[in-house]
C-alpha cells in the first residue's frame, strides 16, 4: 500500500469546481491510476482506493491510500500549481509496527450516519447524524468494530460539513473530521480499518483514517 499527498491550488477554477463536487474529486483520483491506454482500474482495485481532503493552515492537500502509486501527471496538470508533483510513501512499513495498547493520534474524515427502520422487514433508511455528540458517539462504536478504542475526552470533533451534491440523484453526506487519540486493542481488525476504510461514502472522500505518533 502506498499514501501519497499533493497540494490544490484554490486559484485553479478546476480545482475549486473539484473540491465542491465529490463525485468530480472521485473521478480525478481514479485518473491517477488509469494505464498507458487510458483505461480506468477494475472494480476491485477500484474499491480499493480512499482519499479525502485535508485543509492544514492555508493549503489544501488531496491524500490517498492505494495498492499502487499513483501518476499525477494529469492531476496536477488540472489542479495543482506549476512544478507540484506530490509525493508518494510506502505504507507498508507503518502497518508492520502495529501492535496491540500501542496509543496514536489520528485524524479520520468520516460519514457519520444511521439506520432508522421504518417498516418491519424492510431496510432501514440512512439519516446523517447532526449534532457534534451524535457524531462523537458514532465514532466511538464504530471504533470498537475497528479494532481500537477512543475515550470521550480523547478526540474532538474538529469540523463538520454536511455535503449536498448530485449523483443521479441527490446525494447528501454527513461528513465530520475527527481528531485525537487512540488505543490499538486488535492489531489485524485495526489494520484492515487503517486499509479499508471506516463506513461510508469512501468513494466520496469519507473513510480514510490516518495516524502519527503521539507526542
Amino acid at each position: 500500500m502506498y499514501l501519497s499527498r499533493i497540494e490544490l491550488s484554490m486559484n485553479s477554477p478546476a480545482a475549486r469546481k473539484a473540491v465542491s463536487s465529490p463525485a468530480v474529486m472521485h473521478a480525478s483520483v481514479e485518473y491517477c491510476f488509469a494505464g498507458d491506454n487510458g483505461l480506468l482500474p477494475d472494480r476491485e482495485a477500484h474499491n480499493r482506493k480512499l482519499w479525502r481532503l485535508d485543509q492544514l493552515g492555508k493549503k489544501l492537500y488531496l491524500l490517498m491510500l492505494s495498492p499502487e502509486k499513483p501518476d499525477f501527471a494529469h492531476f496536477s496538470e488540472q489542479y495543482c500549481e506549476e512544478g507540484i508533483r506530490g509525493e508518494t510513501r510506502d505504507y507498508e512499513p507503518l502497518l508492520s509496527s502495529i501492535r496491540g495498547g500501542q496509543v496514536w493520534r489520528f485524524r479520520l474524515r468520516g460519514n457519520a450516519v444511521h439506520s432508522v427502520t421504518e417498516e418491519k422487514g424492510r431496510r432501514g433508511k440512512v439519516y446523517a447524524h447532526v449534532t457534534a455528540e451524535q457524531k462523537r458517539g458514532w465514532l466511538i462504536k464504530k471504533a470498537a468494530a475497528n479494532g481500537f478504542t477512543v475515550g470521550a475526552d480523547s478526540f474532538d470533533v474538529v469540523e463538520i460539513d454536511p455535503m449536498r451534491f448530485w449523483r443521479d440523484r441527490p446525494v447528501t453526506l454527513g461528513v465530520a473530521v475527527f481528531e485525537g487519540t487512540l488505543t490499538v486493542t486488535e492489531p489485524d481488525l485495526f489494520k484492515r480499518a487503517l486499509t479499508h476504510g471506516i463506513g461510508r461514502a469512501k468513494a466520496y472522500g469519507c473513510g480514510l483514517l490516518t495516524i502519527a505518533n503521539r507526542k
